[in-house]
């Protein structure tokens, strides 16, 4: 995923410490509708993210040199409307500093006449690799990178279900892992739309969606999913080892 300018992505400080990043939307990532899949849009917000960081030196090297990485513990996403492939967007990323071990992370994402298609909202986590543990806070400090508070949240609850069906297991196979050797947290969402009847996906474009992470799921392992109706929408869970891997809920537009 490249800058729409051919200068790379853009680093803006305005009225806030913000990431401001330009890109296409990739005719691979789009689905039957020709509208960008959620997975890939959680990608491309991973994307604005992970270069937000290294904007201000922290790349792989110093995530390594500190024995510490990234994560996402849970996310939630409100989409207005679906980007379209080809579309070009700008993606606005920024993150208050760590409380209690949970970075709060804000991405606004805004079509051609800069009207806003959607708002994620994901709460990282840094955790220590050696230990593998959460830390509360991190060893490092980072000037202009955090903003103390920002302005507005989405839900992050997951409407829970009881009767659930069963949508068979799914092997975390090479191509849904990361550089972490598990799942990627945007291929979540391939796993939980799969996991949906047919006709629930083919009804109308997903419009919200909150997504918890409970416990990795390592390449080469199964995850067994099930789903059910809930609330206004749709409930998925991954069960590995008897426990929850991920929770889910999405709503669609109808």
């Amino acid at each position: 995923m490249r800058s729409n300018d051919g200068e790379g992505p853009l680093l803006e400080r305005k009225r806030m410490n913000q990431y401001t990043y330009h890109t296409t939307v990739l005719n691979a990532d789009g689905d039957f509708r020709r509208m960008i899949k959620p997975s890939a849009l959680f990608r491309y917000v991973e994307q604005a993210a992970a270069d937000h960081a290294r904007a201000y030196g922290m790349d792989d090297a110093f995530f390594k040199a500190h024995h510490t990485a990234f994560l996402v513990g849970k996310q939630a996403a409100q989409i207005t409307r679906m980007p379209l492939r080809a579309e070009k967007l700008t993606f606005v990323t920024a993150c208050e500093p760590c409380r209690k071990g949970s970075m709060k992370r804000l991405t606004r994402i805004l079509d051609e006449a800069g009207k806003e298609c959607a708002l994620i909202d994901s709460r990282w986590i840094v955790v220590d690799t050696d230990h593998e543990c959460i830390l509360r806070q991190p060893s490092w400090h980072t000037p202009g990178y955090w903003n103390e508070d920002l302005e507005g949240e989405l839900p992050q609850l997951v409407h829970k279900a009881k009767e659930l069906t069963c949508a068979g297991s799914r092997t975390a196979s090479y191509s849904l892992c990361d550089l972490n050797g598990h799942v990627n947290n945007a291929c979540y969402l391939d796993i939980a739309c799969d996991a949906l009847p047919l006709e629930v996906v083919k009804g109308g474009p997903l419009k919200f969606v909150s997504v918890k992470y409970h416990r990795e799921i390592p390449m080469g392992s199964q995850v067994e999913v099930f789903y059910a109706p809930s609330a206004d929408g749709w409930y998925v869970v991954g069960r590995r080892e008897e426990h929850a891997a991920f929770e889910c809920y999405l709503e669609f537009t109808k």
